[in-house]
């Protein structure tokens, strides 16, 4: 690390010191739900940024089963109920839905992050961003389409818009940035495909992308780059933690907002602390995938410590060539590690399985299926053909990808054109089966 970089991390390190402890301040003396665990643990004054490793994780099925008891918002409040302004909901996704409650700061310093991410991507005042979302209690769309407006954007909402009136409402009034789940961007370019819309040539200069792992995969993100002849960008955050991963447009390098996020790294099969990778060492000397957990630093209305996130990749030491100071995901989020599964002894992640079918090319859309037999997991594959592609060479190429680099044989079906579900948010591709 040279001598600049380390006053840098010097400098951020005080900062978090200093914004941790304001912080544990007000919610040790307010915020009943963290009271309650900090004092558990053993303090009985507010703990200091020195003392994070031995407070408590906390996790979303803790919360969830918070709100269940003390329904319906739960104990993680810091503030009286009439000072919040904002309520949204998790995805639900990989459980019950979780509200989640904001003030005015804590909406505020939501969008400053989500700045962020914008600022990475090279979005400036004269970019038209198209959110691609639809209005609901999924925070994802609010925060990016608010935010874009406070950096001077036009910010264009889809709404309830189809994906053909998306499609003919982003060309037409000429937006330059797409924001969407990796998911949806490529369902548009599917759509667009199948009326003889040309969005390689269109306005649109740069994507940016969030809610599920994809836009740091790299198949993934070739096909999203040569398909709207745009930069590609991805974007990391969740509605309990805040938007805390950003680009930097170096590779597929997602930073962690290390100003207003205390991050650290875990082995999720020891539970022990990692050290960040060092970016110049060999990939031999780097250590296996682990889990973020989190601490935001600004979000005291509702805040998260030590929250365990589920996102799973591998973090690197500050030393990228863009010049930031803070650590970064090499690939950003991996996968998930609530959705890993076992099959035949090996580790599979779903986003795994979505790299090996984008590499494979030819598939429109695809669904996995993982079922036991004989006590054993097993994963089968019906996958959707781009028109015109050889079902039998799809087949034989998908089926030997999986054998070369996961060691596993997967029976591989051939779905009929549009018999597969299409997703606007988070895609939901995967059954399990007993």
């Amino acid at each position: 690390m040279t001598d600049r970089l380390a006053r840098q991390r010097q400098r951020l390190r005080a900062r978090q010191a200093d914004r941790f402890g304001r912080m544990a301040e007000q919610v040790h003396r307010h915020n009943p739900f963290y009271r309650a665990k900090w004092r558990e643990a053993g303090f009985e004054s507010p703990p200091t940024l020195d003392d994070l490793a031995d407070l408590p994780f906390t996790t979303k099925e803790e919360l969830a089963r918070d709100q269940d008891e003390n329904a319906p918002w739960g104990t993680n409040l810091t503030f009286p109920f009439e000072r919040y302004v904002r309520v949204h909901r998790t995805s639900g996704t990989t459980g019950k839905p979780l509200r989640w409650l904001d003030t005015p700061a804590s909406w505020q310093w939501f969008l400053d992050c989500w700045l962020e991410t914008y600022r990475g991507a090279g979005v400036e005042e004269a970019d038209r961003v198209f959110v691609a979302f639809g209005f609901g209690p999924f925070v994802g769309f609010w925060t990016a389409f608010e935010a874009a407006q406070q950096l001077g954007c036009l910010a264009m909402p889809a709404g309830h818009l189809s994906t053909e009136q998306r499609l003919r409402v982003m060309l037409d009034d000429g937006a330059t940035t797409l924001v969407a789940t990796p998911t949806y961007g490529l369902r548009l370019l599917e759509a667009a495909d199948g009326r003889g819309l040309d969005l390689a040539g269109s306005s649109i200069v740069r994507t940016i992308h969030g809610g599920e792992p994809g836009a740091g995969v790299a198949a993934v993100k070739r096909q999203l780059a040569e398909g709207y002849g745009a930069m590609v960008f991805d974007h990391a955050g969740a509605t309990e933690v805040g938007a805390w991963g950003h680009p930097c447009g170096v590779g597929e390098r997602l930073h962690v907002f290390e100003e207003e996020f205390v991050v650290e790294w875990f082995d999720r099969s020891t539970g022990e602390p990692l050290e960040p990778v060092d970016p110049t060492a060999s990939e031999a000397a780097q250590p296996v995938l682990g889990e973020l957990v989190l601490t935001n630093l600004g979000r005291i209305g509702s805040p998260v410590v030590r929250y365990r996130t589920g996102d799973v990749g591998r973090l690197c030491a500050a030393g990228c060539s863009c010049g930031r100071a803070t650590m970064y995901l090499d690939g950003g989020v991996l996968a998930r590690a609530d959705d890993m599964f076992i099959v035949r002894g090996i580790n599979v992640y779903p986003s795994a399985v979505d790299a090996l079918v984008r590499e494979a090319g030819g598939v429109v859309e695809y669904r996995a299926s993982v079922r036991r037999r004989r006590q054993m997991a097993e994963v089968e594959l019906e996958v959707e053909p781009e028109a015109g592609m050889d079902s039998g060479s799809l087949r034989s190429r998908l089926q030997d990808l999986f054998e070369e680099r996961l060691s596993l044989r997967v029976p591989v079906r051939i779905a009929d054109a549009g018999s597969l579900p299409r997703y606007e948010l988070k895609a939901n591709r995967f059954t399990f089966l007993d």
